[in-house]
């Protein structure tokens, strides 16, 4: 088989994908090992390949770019691409694909199972049954909070932070309000849900607020001592990216009372160590990055990113190419 038709998959989970690849005549090399690639192995692999699939958390350096002569198109299965390093790729006329939509409503299900559990106390009093303390009818520990009608903040206002906006206004009539970069008057009018243009403003007046903006450097914690000094009780959700969030801060706003509970399906790091104050403080409920992860999801973005490969490989437009 030529170089050029070798396509790197840097874990072994795609068996869709990588039928479909192969059906294409592609050689499909994947990662075996349960932990992910380092720098250094991905280069190994790749210094021959003429594309790759990468997961969000594979840093795509300039020293992997820099080694794979052959290379042409880099596959992200994820929505963001803050883990390829775009200033090489496009010096170097390397296509760069990734997989959002598909997962747009997989995510907003996930968040607003979040703020179902953290608001209702599910999981923390689930630990006590665990732990072997109910041992009577006694619910005054454990007493959340109604999510009908309430003030529910929204701190980014893409395709699932809307999404997530319609399961609160239609399911249990939130009163919804957003901030983002920009207004969105189309989606203000289509689904009823109000602009602030501050966001101080919006975390002093919501109960809940959810976080649903891409991790850049104007949003590196955007949430923090700052804002976490505004809030009220909160119950604070983060689906997004772990760097959004100040997470020292987040500890101090829950013992202090500003928050009273959080949960993250993204950390900073991600994982976070697991003996951190984080990750055992009793009002903190974290997940292993599963917003996006239904097993139909799950095959969805995968499938996408082969499919970027393989349009991008045959001259035919990509299903989602990112504009460097």
């Amino acid at each position: 088989m030529e170089p050029n038709n070798k396509i790197f998959l840097t874990r072994d989970w795609h068996e869709e994908a990588v039928n479909y690849l192969c059906d294409k005549k592609y050689q499909v090399i994947t990662w075996k090992n349960i932990t992910p690639p380092t720098e250094s192995e991905i280069i190994n692999k790749l210094k021959d390949c003429v594309a790759i699939i990468s997961e969000f958390n594979d840093k795509i350096t300039n020293n992997i770019i820099n080694a794979a002569p052959n290379l042409k198109v880099i596959s992200n299965r994820a929505v963001g691409y803050e883990n390829i390093d775009l200033k090489i790729a496009k010096e170097r006329n390397i296509l760069v694909g990734n997989t959002p939509g598909v997962l747009v409503e997989t995510c907003a299900d996930f968040t607003m199972a979040l703020l179902l559990n953290i608001a209702r106390n599910i999981t923390y009093s689930n630990r006590d049954v665990l732990k072997g303390k109910w041992q009577s009818f006694y619910q005054l520990p454990y007493l959340g909070f109604d999510i009908y009608n309430k003030n529910l903040g929204i701190i980014g206002l893409g395709q699932i932070g809307t999404a997530f906006a319609k399961r609160a206004i239609n399911g249990f009539n939130m009163k919804t309000y957003y901030w983002s970069r920009n207004r969105k008057l189309d989606i203000e009018n289509e689904i009823g849900i109000n602009w602030i243009d501050n966001i101080n403003d919006l975390v002093s007046n919501c109960e809940y607020i959810s976080i649903h903006c891409a991790s850049t450097p104007e949003t590196h914690h955007i949430i923090g001592k700052e804002q976490f000094a505004l809030m009220k009780n909160v119950k604070l959700i983060n689906t997004s990216r772990g760097p959004t969030l100040d997470q020292d801060s987040l500890i101090d706003a829950i013992d202090s009372g500003n928050i009273y509970a959080a949960a993250l399906d993204v950390t900073d790091p991600e994982p976070p160590d697991y003996k951190s104050k984080i990750i055992h403080h009793p009002k903190i409920l974290i997940t292993p990055h599963l917003g996006s992860g239904s097993s139909e999801t799950f095959k969805k973005m995968a499938m996408m990113a082969a499919e970027n490969i393989a349009n991008a490989l045959e001259g035919k437009k990509m299903v989602s190419q990112v504009k460097l």
